[in-house]
């Protein structure tokens, strides 16, 4: 089998959970398919050192990962130059005691979540990701995001009970 046809089916199964997890990164469907593509022209013009497996698809990752941590940094250097220095603070000194309170709540219960589980809630509850979408960026199965979410919840449940 030639090594076109090889890549092309390591690319059409690699491709929609790269994309995934790129969305999930930047928040922008645009910029993360450019990424992706960016990405897999890099492994095309490497292709005589590299082999199509699994080790290949954990480079894909952190080379997406990556390239979204980049793609960040250089976004944030443009709109701090945008932003007005001395432009009105969002802080609010009479933020509400019982919210502050809440808060520090949330936090203590979100620390109290086993790492997997914390990334599995954030990426439901914070990026607002379904539980199928979570199941292809962390590949794993929807029944262990399930799983993962109702023992974050019951944490939850548990640790933000008020009197």
């Amino acid at each position: 089998m030639a090594f076109n046809d090889e890549f092309e089916r390591f690319y059409k199964k690699q491709y929609p959970a790269l994309l995934h997890f790129a969305r999930y990164l930047i928040n922008s469907n645009e910029d993360a398919l450019e990424i992706v593509n960016d990405v897999f022209v890099a492994v095309w013009n490497k292709r005589d050192k590299l082999q199509l497996n699994d080790s290949l698809k954990s480079y894909l990752f952190t080379s997406v990962k990556n390239s979204c941590i980049n793609f960040q940094k250089k976004n944030r250097l443009k709109f701090s130059e945008l932003t007005d220095v001395d432009g009105a603070s969002d802080y609010k000194a009479d933020e509400g005691l019982e919210i502050k309170e809440l808060n520090n709540d949330l936090d203590k219960a979100l620390s109290l979540l086993p790492p997997k589980c914390k990334q599995v809630f954030l990426m439901s509850r914070v990026d607002g990701l379904k539980y199928q979408q979570i199941a292809d960026v962390m590949d794993i199965s929807i029944k262990t995001v399930e799983a993962q979410m109702s023992k974050a919840l019951k944490i939850f449940k548990n640790n933000l009970k008020r009197e």
